[in-house]
């Protein structure tokens, strides 16, 4: 039955954003995972500021949210010197702790990744996202997809991973 697992992403609308803040994690994921009002905050905030290009959605199982995830669009910063590519980073995939260890999460993954790859909002190099080692489900998840570990850290000392598109 697993196979059959349709998963789909939708937008966040004013329909929807409520019930994305309401979905929760495990105590214990709560210390890795920012909370989906925080994400959504900073999606709007992004948007206004201009820079990068938000782009938050809920997952859904047919009709049942399952999870939230969000990637951001960011062009060369040209006030950066070190910042010398386009990429689209992911700071959030969150599964509900209700409806963890279906896959819900890998196929959330590739259906964001199948949509980075037409380049929606411009062409980038790669999918770049910030993990810590500890969250070893997360981690293990990242590198099964073809994510590595590039041996550099985040101010918060997770882990930088890498996927070329």
């Amino acid at each position: 039955m697993e196979g059959l697992t349709v998963i789909e992403l939708r937008k966040i609308t004013s329909e929807n954003f409520e019930e994305c803040i309401r979905l929760d994690l495990t105590e214990e994921q709560q210390k890795y995972v920012a909370s989906n009002a925080y994400s959504l905050s900073e999606a709007y905030a992004l948007l206004n500021d201009g820079k990068y290009i938000p782009m938050p959605y809920a997952i859904y199982n047919d009709d049942i949210m399952v999870g939230f995830i969000m990637a951001e669009y960011q062009p060369i910063d040209e006030d950066d010197p070190e910042d010398d590519e386009n990429v689209y980073y992911l700071p959030r995939l969150m599964i509900d702790k209700r409806y963890q260890g279906n896959g819900y999460g890998k196929k959330a993954m590739l259906k964001m990744i199948e949509i980075m790859r037409t380049f929606p909002y411009g062409e980038a190099e790669a999918v770049v996202l910030s993990c810590s080692r500890e969250n070893t489900a997360a981690y293990e998840l990242y590198k099964s997809l073809g994510f590595v570990d590039t041996g550099e850290f985040d101010e918060a000392g997770d882990a930088y991973l890498r996927l070329e598109l």
